[in-house]
């Protein structure tokens, strides 16, 4: 009797750290600066959000770290007297002893039809500090102004694509998540081409010797979140400009994480307008084309737009950032037979700053400029979204996807204009407006801007 008792209880015994077996996850907000910054700083609705994103993961079987607990604990041992962010990080996940952490960001907003949260949430392995998923989505407009069920309305939206790449058994397979997580290498994302529009580029019919192009991926930004795709987007790019427009690949500069002494060099300055670019040009000969994905932002004092450096802090765009007035003004004095713009990020603020509404800036743009076209990925007010399934900008996937499949070219000419591309991303039952909504509850609408759109962009073999 007595050993039926001892097995019973081994049994019981087991059957509890069974039931407490699943990963172990904490969530923490997302921290510009340290974690002991933002924990200082955090609102109320803020640490509602991480609450109710901790109760939703323990009732899919996670054990759930409490943050506010261990950052108390932290703090009452002077672990935030350290001005190494990083040191901090490493000391709460190492309280926490989780295998995958997560970032919140999380914003309260007011509109006409109600009231909704705006969330990200970034998931990291603890040990190698990789990026394994990232989604973001907007609740529901209710009338309500609970910020929690708000907050698990959003996070239901998102919580198995959140959850996809991190496992609650020890024996998931090591390539599964590999396959679709980001590729860090000291410390930084680096771009990683596996996209279905990555391959098979169609070829040119025709060289041209002296176009001239400028591609900027921005993804490791040091005062932001990254924009894990924009590294990709720029390799791709550049490898059609080679393949399917016949550009050199001499004559196109390639940055990565371009800092702001990298786009004053490149484009100039408002003192000094002729940069680079403006010297690789043959006058009246040369096509140019300039392409950035990245991080855009408002000037919240002057109200312009900005392109964001690598080391710019957002708060301080006004300073760090560069102005998009003086890049279409510096770009007008250039001797170009065309110039073609092609963004893939937003200016409205609303990725960057928590507690504002988007903002409306509206650049001159390329209107300025003498057969100057602008495509962009989205309206002033907007959201530029990611396609996490196929590692791109989503206006970018559509944009190579309309020149790959020879999709755009609707009159089978095999010359695509700017225009036709357009039409292409910005089609509202299978371009970028319908997958933006499907995949992130956002409005997203491509803009073009030109007075030549209709000339041909790229020539294609039969």
């Amino acid at each position: 009797m007595k050993s039926f008792f001892y097995i019973l209880l081994l049994f019981l015994f087991r059957f509890s750290l069974s039931a407490q077996n699943g990963t172990q996850i904490i969530v923490l907000p997302y921290h510009e600066a340290d974690l002991c910054e933002a924990f200082d700083g955090m609102t109320t609705k803020s640490r509602e959000a991480i609450d109710e994103i901790s109760a939703g993961l323990k009732s899919q079987g996670y054990r759930s770290a409490s943050f506010t607990a261990i950052m108390r604990n932290l703090k009452g041992r002077g672990g935030c007297d350290t001005q190494n962010p990083l040191k901090i990080l490493s000391n709460v996940l190492t309280e926490a002893k989780c295998k995958y952490y997560m970032t919140v960001e999380s914003s309260f907003e007011e509109s006409s039809e109600g009231y909704y949260v705006n969330l990200n949430v970034s998931a990291y392995n603890a040990e190698t500090r990789e990026v394994v998923s990232y989604a973001s989505a907007q609740s529901d407009k209710v009338s309500s102004t609970d910020a929690r069920a708000l907050t698990r309305n959003a996070w239901q939206k998102i919580s198995s694509q959140i959850t996809e790449y991190i496992s609650l058994q020890p024996t998931t397979k090591k390539e599964e998540v590999v396959e679709k997580k980001v590729i860090i290498e000291n410390g930084k994302i680096v771009a990683k081409l596996t996209s279905d529009v990555d391959i098979n580029i169609p070829q040119a019919k025709n060289q041209n010797p002296d176009a001239i192009a400028v591609v900027i991926g921005n993804t490791n930004y040091t005062k932001t979140k990254p924009v894990k795709y924009a590294l990709n987007d720029a390799l791709a790019m550049k490898k059609y400009l080679i393949e399917a427009f016949g550009f050199k690949e001499a004559n196109i500069f390639h940055i990565e994480d371009a800092s702001k002494s990298d786009f004053e060099l490149m484009f100039g300055t408002k003192e000094q307008q002729k940069g680079k670019l403006f010297n690789a040009v043959k006058r009246g000969k040369s096509d140019v084309f300039v392409f950035y994905s990245g991080h855009g932002a408002p000037g919240l004092k002057d109200k312009n737009a900005y392109f964001v450096p690598i080391e710019c802090d957002p708060q301080y765009i006004e300073i760090g950032g560069y102005v998009t007035e003086t890049f279409y003004r510096n770009l007008s004095i250039i001797p170009a037979k065309s110039i073609t713009v092609v963004l893939d990020a937003c200016f409205s603020g609303a990725e960057l700053f928590q507690n504002i509404s988007p903002i409306v800036i509206k650049p001159k743009g390329i209107m300025g400029i003498k057969n100057g076209n602008l495509l962009a990925s989205s309206r002033d007010a907007e959201v530029s979204g990611w396609y996490n399934e196929k590692e791109h900008g989503l206006f970018t996937y559509f944009f190579l996807k309309a020149i790959q499949d020879k999709t755009a070219d609707v009159d089978k000419n095999n010359k695509v204009t700017l225009n036709e591309i357009y039409r292409f991303v910005s089609d509202e039952t299978e371009g970028v407006p319908f997958l933006a909504r499907k995949l992130h509850g956002i409005d997203q609408n491509p803009v073009i801007q030109g007075t030549s759109v209709n000339k041909i962009l790229v020539e294609l073999n039969r």
